[in-house]
């Protein structure tokens, strides 16, 4: 993993940071005080700006990173509009977004040694929505310890959000070990579900066991916490399942530079 910790660490902040104010709608601004939305929108703003920067100093970053910039001055100029609106117009904190999310394809092309192709880029985004809900959903319930007034509903969205994700990455999975190869570093090209019993494919198989099985299963004990209304432990819960997905998530993206698997 260290020969491609850069770009891994690139394409993480990058994802992260253009998918996550996307997670806004899950929160209307009627019903969350604006410090939860300006601790979002700068967290954002911070680690996406680490993205471009670090996308800025690679090999393949100097051709493109004028668009980032744009990205970052954008979700910045957003995010100074509605500091302290009592208003969110989720539509507007969108488009850097959306600008972010191209930008992303862009890196993708730039920084992965192999070609991929439009379904390849969804999956890719799915997996750092993946990574952005699960934080989201940490944050939020974190959130229910400051203003306690807060909907259950609005935690329990987000955690049925990401386990609708986590469903769409794991039957992404198991169609990769049904139909996709690797040729491993010795020349020899072998089913996936082979390669995850031989030595190079071993972390793979616990990218899956801590990228998807795990917090998935997690999943199923926060919803009943949800149930009987004990935020404080689910959002214990979410603290775990939030280093389960990052975890998985390098190393989903270790194989995705060393082999072309996108998962």
């Amino acid at each position: 993993m260290s020969a491609y910790l850069a770009e891994i660490l690139t394409l993480t902040f990058t994802g992260f940071a253009a998918v996550y104010p996307l997670l806004l709608w899950i929160t209307p601004r009627t019903l969350v005080d604006g410090g939860f939305y300006r601790f979002n929108q700068g967290m954002v703003s911070i680690i996406g700006s680490i993205g471009v920067v670090f996308f800025y100093i690679s090999d393949a970053g100097q051709t493109h990173w004028t668009v980032g910039v744009i990205w970052i001055v954008i979700q910045l100029f957003v995010t100074a509009i509605y500091w302290n609106s009592k208003r969110i117009n989720n539509f507007a904190t969108s488009i850097p977004s959306i600008l972010g999310i191209s930008f992303l394809v862009i890196m993708n092309v730039a920084l992965i040694p192999y070609n991929i192709n439009i379904i390849d880029h969804l999956i890719i985004i799915i997996g750092h929505t993946v990574l952005a809900a699960v934080f989201f959903a940490m944050i939020l319930g974190h959130w229910y310890l400051n203003v306690v007034q807060l909907p259950i509903r609005l935690l329990r969205n987000s955690v049925i959000l990401l386990w609708i994700l986590l469903g769409i990455r794991a039957i992404w999975n198991c169609y990769g070990l049904l139909i996709f190869e690797v040729e491993d570093s010795y020349g020899i090209v072998q089913s996936l579900g082979s390669f995850l019993w031989t030595y190079e494919g071993f972390l793979l198989s616990i990218a899956i066991f801590f990228g998807v099985l795990v917090p998935f299963v997690l999943n199923g004990f926060i919803w009943r916490t949800i149930i009987i209304q004990s935020t404080q432990s689910a959002t214990g819960l979410l603290y775990v399942s939030v280093v389960a997905v990052v975890f998985g998530d390098l190393f989903y993206k270790n194989y995705t530079f060393q082999f072309g698997l996108i998962l």
